[in-house]
């Protein structure tokens, strides 16, 4: 009874605290108790079904409502490690900027982390350089917090590795339904693809605002050749100004054509 009245009382804290998603470290704090005494409460939680472990040491709270957190994959793709927030293919799917679904969770991250398999669901980590780790920020989804790229950061995220994002065209027909539907700042992306300080990503986002029908006014012009897609040899048309290798068939992107 007293080990029940403990795990209830656990619980309590944990949610008035809003610590749907905690690590153990985060309780031997909150109840100032020895390392081990914490590891046995855990024990006693899980076998009660309150709480689950995703991977050692991370913990998700499913009380009464298990569908809240356990249902909610940006969510707890947003705490497994830090920092982290939400980008690529799944903050496309998140924005409406793709009709395609992804069968992962992409998580941006500053760190290297192999992926995590947590109720059917797969959450994979992409590393990135700490000076392009900007453009994100916290909101909720279903009552959780989730800390996810903003428009401009996620097409970009996507431009600089499409291959987390459906491919580049999948990322050229996110791009243009951000612009149409004014989804996306334009100064903000001209802004964000400049500080990403790639010679790739200036050299995409020029081309491709251009060929959109949009201004590229603000965007420097680079010195060294690149290719539009990274994940195909370099090679197609070229564009001088860019120095850009148009080494995709755009006609193929959009069936019912740019305009």
């Amino acid at each position: 009874m007293q080990q029940q009245s403990t795990s209830l009382a656990t619980l309590r804290l944990l949610l008035q605290h809003d610590l749907y998603f905690f690590e153990s470290r985060m309780l031997v704090d909150l109840l100032g108790w020895e390392k081990s005494k914490v590891s046995h409460l855990l024990g006693r939680l899980m076998e009660q079904g309150w709480i689950e472990r995703i991977e050692r040491g991370k913990y998700l709270v499913l009380g009464v409502s298990p569908e809240k957190t356990l249902s909610n994959s940006l969510f707890i793709g947003s705490f497994l490690t830090t920092p982290a927030y939400i980008s690529f293919w799944s903050a496309l799917h998140y924005y409406g900027l793709t009709e395609q679904v992804p069968q992962r969770v992409f998580v941006a991250t500053t760190r290297q982390k192999r992926s995590v398999r947590f109720h059917h669901q797969t959450y994979q980590f992409v590393r990135l350089k700490p000076s392009r780790f900007f453009g994100y920020h916290r909101e909720q989804l279903g009552d959780l917090p989730i800390v996810i790229a903003n428009e401009a950061k996620t097409l970009l995220d996507s431009l600089t590795l499409p291959k987390y994002a459906g491919g580049m065209g999948e990322v050229i027909k996110a791009l243009r339904t951000a612009l149409q539907d004014r989804e996306v700042d334009q100064k903000e992306l001209i802004e964000y693809a400049i500080r990403m300080n790639s010679t790739s990503i200036i050299a995409r986002v020029g081309f491709l605002l251009e060929w959109l029908g949009y201004s590229s006014d603000g965007l420097p012009l680079v010195r060294n050749p690149v290719s539009l897609d990274p994940q195909r040899k370099r090679g197609g048309r070229y564009i001088p100004k860019w120095k850009l290798y148009i080494n995709l068939p755009l006609e193929e992107v959009f069936v019912d054509g740019v305009g």
